[in-house]
């Protein structure tokens, strides 16, 4: 399974979070999926590659690099494969068309945008993966709560959690995925 995963490049983040990704990546490698990730050398992006690599027993590390992170010098530098890209709208479409299932480990701006965009395309049929919220430490709660919202206010067609699936521990999305 190609599993595609969304995070921070930020390297100011709780030890959790760090954890979340070593996690994450280690899982990944072990059952012999393919990570397709932002392939950058920064944050949790840097972590989950480094530890999908020390687990892995036979999936691939496919990075999706905008030309800008190349440019400063910021790329992964033991991928199996580097597709380059102009943008991060071009990332996001390329991770996602190169993924079965997707997963959030807690991020930002970029993180939220990539979120909405796995699902706000399956939504309206241009797919039907599923999307993860690695939920460390009640970081996706708020959002929850917000969609829960939207939701009641009729602003969602539909069950989002047709679409997205919260999940609080890397060893259940074994079942999940």
């Amino acid at each position: 399974m190609n599993i595609g995963v969304f995070c921070s490049a930020n390297s100011a983040v709780s030890v959790s979070c760090y954890r979340a990704a070593e996690d994450l990546g280690r899982w990944i490698g072990a059952n012999g999926h393919t990570l397709v990730w932002g392939g950058c050398s920064l944050g949790l992006m840097d972590t989950v590659g480094r530890s999908f690599l020390e687990t892995r027993t036979k999936g691939s590390l496919i990075g999706v690099v905008p030309s800008i992170i190349e440019e400063r010098g910021k790329t992964f530098s033991a991928m199996d494969k580097t597709i380059s890209c102009n943008n991060l709208s071009e990332r996001k479409d390329i991770i996602i068309e190169n993924s079965d299932v997707l997963v959030a480990l807690p991020g930002g701006i970029g993180t939220l945008d990539e979120i909405f965009t796995v699902v706000s395309s399956a939504t309206i049929g241009y797919h039907s993966k599923k999307m993860v919220l690695m939920n460390i430490g009640g970081f996706w709660n708020q959002l929850v709560s917000l969609l829960d919202h939207l939701e009641k206010e009729n602003m969602i067609r539909g069950n989002y959690r047709d679409r997205i699936i919260v999940c609080s521990a890397v060893e259940d999305l074994g079942k999940l995925v």
